[in-house]
C-alpha cells in the first residue's frame, strides 16, 4: 500500500532528508554521493540495488536484518534468483515505479499475503540514485513493525 512521506517513521524521514540534501538541485543524487559512514545509522536496514540492462535487479547489498529474517542473504545475487512469488512481484513493481518516476516512493507492506501467510509488516522507502537523467540504482530503507505480527504466528517472515 502506497503511503505518504508524512506517515514514514522518523528514522526513514531522516534518510529521506539526507537523500534530498545529497541531491541538491538535481532530480536525484548519484550512487557515489553515499558512503558507508554516511549510511551507518541505517546500516542494518538498507538494500543497495541496481537495475540491470535486462530489467532484473541485482543486490549489491542486502539488508542484514532482512537476511536474518528470511534466512537468506541476497547480496551479490539477482532478484530473479529468488522464488518468484507474491513478494517478488510486490517488490519489483515498487522498484520499477520508483525508477520510472525518478523520485522517492514509500509504501507499507502489510502483514498478510492473499493466501493468509503472515510476515513482518514494514515501511519501505525507495530512493533513486544515478547519473544524468536516468536512475539505475535504488537505496531502499526498511522499518520493521514486529509488534504487528499476529500473536498466533510464531514463524512470521518478510
Amino acid at each position: 500500500m502506497q503511503t505518504t512521506e508524512d506517515s514514514l517513521p522518523d528514522d526513514l524521514k531522516t534518510l529521506l532528508a539526507l537523500w534530498r540534501m545529497q541531491a541538491g538541485t538535481r532530480r536525484f543524487p548519484s550512487r557515489e554521493s553515499f558512503d558507508g559512514r554516511t549510511l551507518m545509522p541505517w546500516a542494518g536496514r538498507l538494500h543497495l540495488i541496481e537495475m540491470l540492462e535486462d530489467g532484473d535487479f541485482y543486490f549489491h547489498r542486502f539488508s542484514p536484518i532482512s537476511a536474518a529474517r528470511l534466512g537468506l542473504d541476497m547480496t551479490g545475487q539477482r532478484l530473479s534468483a529468488t522464488v518468484l512469488d507474491e513478494r517478488a512481484t510486490m517488490t519489483t513493481s515498487g522498484y520499477r515505479r520508483c525508477l520510472s518516476l525518478a523520485r522517492p516512493v514509500c509504501d507499507q507492506i502489510a502483514a498478510t499475503f492473499g493466501d493468509g501467510r503472515h510476515h513482518t509488516p514494514y515501511d519501505r522507502l525507495m530512493l533513486p540514485l544515478g547519473s544524468n537523467d536516468r536512475p539505475n540504482f535504488l537505496l531502499v530503507g526498511l522499518w520493521f513493525h514486529p509488534a504487528d505480527i499476529p500473536p498466533d504466528n510464531h514463524k512470521a517472515r518478510i
